[in-house]
């Protein structure tokens, strides 16, 4: 039996797709957390708010729909904790720059 040893996950889906006609060989790399979220904030235009003016319906169900694997049950179910103060905590541990202004 041969089997085929790829360099990397990335090397197997290029050895692995097949293109039809008009199809980008372009495979997009996932995005990181940091990206992922920062393009959540870039959706709802609050990238550059201070962090207690994220307070939208839809925003958050964003923020905690992209938190909710990571975060605890009690926390999601807001029995032990509350998820509006874990998304905050995990949007200033990123680093994103809320509440600065752009020049």
């Amino acid at each position: 039996m041969n089997k085929k040893i790829y360099v990397s996950d990335e090397d197997k889906m290029m050895q692995d797709k097949t293109l039809t006609w008009g199809q980008s060989s372009v495979i997009k790399k996932p995005l990181s957390e940091y990206d992922t979220v920062k393009n959540i904030l870039i959706k709802h235009d609050v990238l550059h708010k201070d962090i207690d003016q994220l307070d939208g319906e839809e925003l958050m169900q964003d923020l905690y729909t992209h938190f909710q694997e990571e975060m605890p049950y009690g926390t999601q179910k807001a029995r032990t904790g509350d998820p509006d103060e874990y998304i905050y905590d995990k949007l200033e541990d990123m680093g994103l720059p809320l509440g600065e202004q752009q020049l």
